[in-house]
């Protein structure tokens, strides 16, 4: 079902993990937990749980869970929810830190030469129709954007590059969107109300056949 909030959480998830700014950019580091569940609906990471990025992956026995299908987590207490109870050996690999450098949101004006690069993320509009005669569901296309701050052209195309492939990569893979693609790359600027030796370029997406 169509919901901006996990949207946005999803592909601050995806956009954190395909490891576009590396953790040290980030100011993350990744852990591993590695247990044994017993029938448990909801875990929290070990290390700094209030302090979680983004979770790697989960892999309970020899399976490969998928977020938003299998699981979900909260960024904010660390908890992670499953959708069946789990039992067995797993390792979870997560991201914790102080900070980070992609966020579902801008960033603030203040910010020193010495916080970027940074990725923003933002859904930018839906157009939500009736889907079939007598529209018990709708279907709608989703538009969202990929804003990238750095210090030199250089540097901004190649992030480009990497958010490019990565969702071109993972275009089916998404879970609370459909088929998702590229849809615009804009012009690269200087970064309104920075410093000038900022400047940004966005890549536009269009998720399409999303129905609820």
């Amino acid at each position: 079902m169509f919901n901006i909030t996990n949207i946005k959480d999803e592909l601050r998830n995806f956009f954190r993990n395909s490891d576009i700014l590396t953790i040290t950019q980030r100011g993350v580091t990744t852990y591993q937990d590695t247990e044994t569940f017993a029938g448990e609906s909801t875990y929290t990471v070990s290390n700094s749980p209030t302090k979680l990025k983004n979770i790697r992956s989960i892999v309970v026995g020899s399976t490969t869970l998928d977020y938003g299908l299998d699981y979900t987590f909260n960024f904010e207490t660390g908890v992670i929810t499953f959708t069946n109870a789990q039992t067995g050996n797993y390792t979870i690999s997560y991201d914790s830190g102080n900070s980070d450098s992609i966020y579902t949101d801008f960033p603030r004006d203040d910010l020193s030469i010495s916080s970027y690069p940074r990725i923003a993320i933002d859904v930018m509009s839906a157009d939500p129709d009736a889907f079939g005669i007598g529209g018990d569901s709708f279907i709608s296309n989703i538009n969202f954007t990929c804003v990238v701050y750095a210090d030199n052209t250089d540097s901004i195309d190649s992030y480009i590059q990497a958010v490019k492939t990565a969702i071109e990569s993972n275009a089916k893979n998404f879970y609370y969107m459909g088929f998702t693609k590229p849809i615009l790359i804009g012009p690269c600027i200087a970064s309104p109300d920075r410093s000038n030796e900022i400047m940004q370029r966005n890549i536009d997406f269009q998720s399409m056949f999303n129905v609820s």
